[in-house]
């Protein structure tokens, strides 16, 4: 096994604690920011896929998911702070 096998291995490791936070987090703040982590750790495994794979495929969509989930946590933040979104 070569160095990316085991950081895509350390990125799933990494993945559990989060998932964990998103169930049984105490609070919705918490459960928010577990949710911007796991995405996170899912754009930084498709990017390590996408250089193991030669393929520019899932960098692609790596960075849309990494749009999507900065907006999505802009979204919540505001929500949860006034109330309302727009």
């Amino acid at each position: 096994m070569n160095l990316l096998e085991y950081s895509l291995i350390f990125m799933v490791i990494s993945f559990i604690p989060c998932l964990y936070r998103v169930i049984k987090g105490p609070t919705i703040p918490d459960r928010v920011v577990a949710l911007d982590a796991m995405t996170t750790v899912i754009v930084v495994m498709l990017g390590i896929y996408s250089y193991v794979q030669e393929s520019v495929f899932f960098m692609d969509v790596a960075l849309v998911l990494a749009i999507i989930s900065f907006v999505g946590t802009v979204t919540i933040a505001k929500y949860l702070d006034e109330g309302v979104v727009f």
